[in-house]
């Protein structure tokens, strides 16, 4: 994207993303939040159909944390397909229609969390069942 085109679309997301008062400071004085913010902005310049998130919320304050979870669920809302992942296993819970729990490069589970859930009956959210199939000791 270039010139008129990417100005009005910074306009619209700059603000989505609480960032619209910090557009002419240099992204090297930005806080953690503001970055993974920012990171948002630039993936979502084009309008994808799907967007690939790694991890958006690691390292950021409550309040970034807020202001992406709730911008995520309108962007899906708005036709959006989000490839989320996270080591934040209630976040998944809370996020994604289907869930895909993936160990040493394996998925072990995958379906909506009802069916993992029901597969994994003894257990009561997603850390439970990452536990039970892969075990409690430390892998280092």
């Amino acid at each position: 994207m270039k010139g008129k085109a990417l100005r009005q679309r910074m306009e619209e997301l700059l603000p989505v993303f609480g960032l619209e008062k910090s557009r002419d400071r240099r992204v090297e004085h930005f806080s953690g939040g503001m970055k993974r913010r920012l990171n948002l902005v630039a993936g979502l310049l084009h309008s994808p159909e799907i967007l690939f998130l790694d991890e958006p919320t690691v390292g950021v304050d409550v309040h970034s944390k807020k202001v992406i979870i709730e911008n995520l669920f309108e962007i899906n809302r708005g036709g959006t397909t989000i490839i989320y992942t996270s080591h934040y296993l209630e976040e998944a819970e809370n996020l994604c229609s289907y869930i895909a729990i993936i160990d040493e490069g394996h998925i072990i589970t995958r379906g909506t969390l009802k069916e993992i859930l029901d597969k994994e009956s003894i257990c009561q959210s997603l850390e439970e069942v990452f536990l039970a199939l892969t075990g409690k000791t430390l892998r280092d």
